[in-house]
């Protein structure tokens, strides 16, 4: 199973297909969202059944390809996908040309199916450019391990055991002025925790830092970081000195849910808020989201789970609209666009857009639907 990362997304986009059609699914396997198998299987059932519609109408050997590629996805999502520990899955086919590519995401995504020339990265792209590190400390009073964490992929990248004296048995002066030379031996390991964390920092750059171990060690070791990773902090955990590479990143990954849901949530408040106002910071409903979409003046698209809706395409220049015979762009008339809502998403994607998928659990989710399920902040 191939981790995502751009080399990945290199060897897609170049794979020699020969002139065959590559099958790409894409499929929402996060089990807070979709607590039953079963849902996932239907949910793919339906998107390759519209792969292999599109495929029907391109010829004979196009069809028969592109059933054979859905039918493998089919099985392997049937017999061999096993989800823990994912909340995306992309998978790419193309029998003819030997490709088969499954990929495991950290992150949803949303729902998709494509059959094209070549294999379809645009939405992996996406997650792998927003994806975030988390690096994560375990420490005690004498021991360490630096820990990196991204895409669902963990790494540990150090670990050491500094000299720290032990206890003794005497009394007295003797008793306190050993103590004291313990925890100067603590304050420098912890003092060594803390450069180690910032020379990882400068070569393996990480946005996040949990910190983990006794109260008063993580305290002390805060206390020695450069402002710069203090501001990076976001937990101060209890996970064991000896926890497997597995808990650390279930850990992670329980941070970064936590995290999206917030950024959900914050962004339809701003949908809300800049939509009412009179600044024009935002618009709301599918008409006017296309229309800035097409000007080029979104900033981030917000988009309802599993929203769909029908429109139409111009031809010539690619605009986007819920209806019309000719385009309000450049007047060429327009073609009917079955999929309006993933034809939005790809456009913005492909304009360097963030893209926000809000499902029905988010906080504030209700607000987003009453203004049509879709909006845009705007870049001006």
């Amino acid at each position: 199973m191939a981790p995502p990362d751009r080399e990945l997304l290199r060897n897609l986009a170049d794979w020699p297909s020969d002139g065959h059609l590559v099958t790409s699914l894409y499929v929402d396997v996060d089990g807070r969202r979709h607590p039953r198998r079963a849902d996932v299987q239907r949910q793919a059932d339906a998107l390759l059944r519209r792969a292999t519609g599109i495929a029907d109408r391109l010829g004979k050997q196009a069809s028969l390809d592109v059933c054979r590629d859905a039918r493998r996805m089919r099985d392997y999502l049937a017999d061999e996908f096993d989800r823990r520990g994912t909340r995306g899955l992309a998978l790419f086919s193309c029998s003819p040309a030997g490709l088969w590519q499954e990929v495991r995401l950290s992150q949803p995504v949303r729902d998709r199916s494509a059959v094209r020339p070549h294999p379809y990265v645009l939405p992996l792209e996406a997650v792998v450019e927003r994806a975030e590190t988390f690096c994560t400390a375990l420490v005690d009073r004498a021991r360490a391990r630096l820990l990196v964490s991204s895409l669902g992929e963990i790494h540990e990248l150090s670990s050491f055991l500094d000299e720290v004296p032990g206890q003794h048995d005497q009394g007295g002066w003797a008793q306190a002025r050993h103590r004291r030379h313990i925890e100067d031996h603590v304050q420098r390991h912890l003092k060594h925790v803390a450069e180690a964390l910032l020379r990882l920092q400068r070569t393996r750059r990480f946005e996040h830092l949990v910190l983990s171990g006794p109260e008063e060690v993580v305290a002390e070791l805060e206390r020695h970081l450069h402002d710069y990773l203090r501001r990076r902090v976001v937990d101060r955990a209890n996970l064991a000195i000896t926890a497997r590479a597995a808990e650390v990143l279930d850990h992670a990954l329980g941070l970064e849910a936590a995290r999206e849901r917030h950024r959900e949530e914050e962004t339809v408040g701003r949908l809300v808020a800049e939509s009412a106002g009179t600044a024009g910071r935002a618009v709301a409903g599918l008409d006017r989201t296309l229309e800035a979409l097409g000007t080029g003046r979104a900033d981030t698209l917000i988009v309802s789970l599993g929203m769909e809706a029908q429109g139409v395409r111009c031809p010539a220049c690619g605009r986007l609209a819920g209806g019309g015979a000719r385009c309000p762009m450049c007047g060429s008339r327009t073609e009917r666009e079955p999929v309006l809502v993933e034809e939005a998403v790809e456009a913005a994607l492909r304009r360097g857009c963030r893209v926000e998928t809000v499902p029905a659990t988010t906080p504030g989710a209700d607000r987003l639907e009453a203004l049509g399920g879709i909006g845009a902040l705007l870049r001006f």
